[in-house]
């Protein structure tokens, strides 16, 4: 306690960071991940690589104040909890260099890179509170060949969204461009002085009509009223708490850039958007594993960055600012639309998910389920008393699209296949899927699970029919 006394306060935490505060306190939600394989045609000495990254992290923290700073109080009442800078980041506490055993599969898999996201995904952030930043940095590399590796960074979610892991990636390839020198640097940096971006809510007036309000309170208090279930509707298992909580699970599958290609061309062609169109083929898997007597609906959820709405000083927040600023929207699926012959795909469908998605992107921001949690006066209390409730949706899925970076001249640093991941939610649906498309042009799927909440062999399923119906769109193999 001593140690976290003396650091600097920066300010209290917003309501949607109190949201992602209190559950990683009760373990509901640890982290977000973000890893990036970064190449160079120029040699690297061996040995070299930890003196090169630990150089472009000391430009990366000086760059992003949200870098340094942590969440104390995580524990007590909601006024109490907020963000503190910490006076220095040891590097050798927070970055980890793992040499790895084996390559990436000729057809995309790679098991170390699974292992690793499975293995941070159980860590709570909590661990020597005060004395080490709220992310961890893991370097998956060759020991005989150091000119290539994988940076993984998991941060906690009241950082800022998932938007920022790719933020991170631009800037740590971006520094590691502008000096490629293997001299020694020390491990540990300061970080800078500047103040981070104020809370979502003092940047965005998340206005809410009586109409959406009354609608909430009234669906909340007389649910078969006003917000009525639809029957036959595939949610997973009323939500748990046990003892220990289950870990998360991870499934990998990642599509060539061929296919990443023809499939958005394809969702183009048919006025629809990749998202949409991935959504429609985890929707049509979800139904061939269900039994179709017992289940005829599943609903999906998805966040929509709000970033381009919110100002501060008078100016846009900058495409390379950590924030935490998201809307979200939900598309109900049912398993008639989704009824085709095995070679049409619901294109209709698709469009409509695309229509769900734009008419919430034109709400601006107002009348979104994210501004309600404002009314929320105990954050904790609000997650554990979800304890034996329905789950809401059944899946979400949360793409990142493409991540652009301007790659290093010549033999400089470049940024390759991207990977985006997260902990299972203790009270969100069973399954989530994490999508982004890396430098390399392949978009990975990430399919996220809680052990126990639904099973492995579920899953496989899950993803092997993902995986015939993306083949069945394109015309080949992933």
């Amino acid at each position: 306690m001593s140690e976290e006394a003396g650091l600097e306060m920066l300010r209290p935490c917003g309501r949607l960071e109190l949201f992602s505060t209190a559950r990683h306190h009760l373990g509901y939600f640890k982290n977000i991940a973000c890893a990036a394989t970064y190449t160079t045609t120029s040699a690297v000495k061996p040995g070299g690589l930890e003196g090169i990254v630990w150089r472009a992290l000391h430009e990366v923290i000086a760059r992003h104040p949200m870098l340094s700073a942590i969440v104390l109080n995580e524990d007590k009442q909601d006024s109490e909890v907020y963000f503190a800078r910490l006076p220095s980041i040891d590097l050798r506490t927070c970055v980890e260099f793992i040499e790895r055993q084996h390559g990436v599969t000729a057809g995309g898999k790679d098991e170390e890179l699974e292992l690793a996201l499975q293995k941070q995904h159980k860590i709570n952030l909590r661990e020597n509170i005060g004395s080490k930043p709220f992310w961890r940095l893991v370097i998956l590399h060759h020991p005989e060949d150091q000119s290539s590796f994988t940076a993984v960074w998991f941060f906690h979610h009241a950082l800022g969204d998932g938007g920022c892991g790719p933020i991170f990636h631009r800037s740590l390839l971006s520094a590691l461009n502008i000096s490629i020198t293997e001299d020694a640097v020390d491990p540990v940096v300061k970080p800078p002085s500047t103040p981070i971006l104020p809370k979502f809510e003092d940047l965005h007036p998340h206005p809410i009509s009586w109409r959406f309000f009354l609608r909430a309170i009234l669906g909340s208090i007389f649910p078969s009223i006003f917000a009525p279930r639809p029957s036959k509707l595939w949610t997973g298992p009323p939500i748990t708490a046990p003892t220990p909580l289950p870990d998360t699970k991870l499934h990998l599958l990642a599509l060539s850039a061929p296919t990443t290609t023809r499939l958005r061309e394809l969702s183009r062609e048919n006025k629809t958007t990749l998202q949409a169109t991935l959504e429609c083929c985890i929707a049509c898997a979800l139904f061939s594993v269900l039994p179709a007597e017992t289940y005829d609906k599943v609903k999906a959820s998805g966040p929509i960055s709000t970033r381009s709405l919110i100002r501060h000083e008078g100016k846009p927040v900058g495409d390379d600012d950590f924030v935490l600023a998201l809307a979200e929207y939900t598309h109900l699926h049912e398993r008639a639309s989704h009824a085709l012959p095995s070679d049409e795909f619901p294109w209709a469908e698709a469009c409509a998910v695309r229509s769900s998605i734009q008419t919430e992107i034109a709400k601006k921001g107002a009348d979104n389920v994210i501004s309600l949690l404002r009314y929320v006066s105990d954050m904790h209390k609000y997650l554990t008393e979800k304890t034996g409730e329905e789950r809401s949706v059944s899946f979400e899925l949360s793409n990142l699209g493409l991540v652009k970076a301007e790659a290093g001249a010549g033999d400089g640093w470049k940024l390759g296949r991207c990977v985006f991941s997260q902990s299972a939610n203790m009270t969100g649906p069973p399954i989530v899927c994490s999508a982004v498309t890396g430098g390399d042009g392949c978009c990975v799927l990430t399919f996220g699970w809680l052990e126990g909440v639904v099973t492995d062999e579920m899953v496989r399923g899950v993803v092997d029919a993902v995986e015939r119906q993306i083949q069945g769109l394109v015309g080949g193999s992933c």
